[in-house]
């Protein structure tokens, strides 16, 4: 059983892209002006009784440091 959260338009926009580039390398840019480069890490979570739901978070691992990002702060991700 897979339950969503319920995400606006531009969220789920973002939610979509991250999941099609989870494992690849990117280029995150953030609402913030800042850039992020490094591998992208969004995959389904693990919810109640066994279920599976989309986080409002992903990662981006640049070197060695991971960042977490809330996806409301994402402006774009592209494969980088």
């Amino acid at each position: 059983m897979t339950t969503t959260m319920l995400f606006d338009e531009y969220t789920q926009a973002i939610m979509s892209r991250a999941l099609e580039l989870d494992g690849a390398a990117v280029v995150v840019e953030l609402t913030s002006g800042k850039t992020l480069t490094g591998t992208l890490s969004y995959a389904l979570a693990d919810g109640p009784q066994n279920s599976k739901y989309r986080p409002n978070v992903l990662t981006v691992t640049v070197s060695t440091k991971a960042y977490t990002v809330r996806l409301d702060a994402v402006a774009a991700i592209g494969q980088g």
